[in-house]
């Protein structure tokens, strides 16, 4: 699952070191409007709904990876 987060942020990142533990905003040079597309991303890559409110959640990489574990995905 986190090679296929990677290969999305990277597409908007201003990095490609990136890990699990990479700040979207800090570390990886993202916008709130970035996020907003990431998100989109990745509803259709991992064919799931992120609500609005959950969002904001997500402040590294492992958030991202620790929501969609919970939401059952485990690709």
């Amino acid at each position: 699952m986190f090679e296929q987060i990677k290969s999305i942020l990277e597409q908007y990142a201003e990095i490609t070191d990136i890990t699990e533990q990479s700040t979207l905003e800090d570390d990886l040079g993202l916008s709130s409007f970035d996020v907003i597309e990431i998100v989109c991303e990745f509803e259709d890559a991992f064919d799931i709904e992120i609500a609005d409110r959950d969002i904001p959640k997500f402040v590294r990489v492992k958030d991202i990876m620790d929501y969609l574990e919970v939401h059952g995905i485990h690709k």
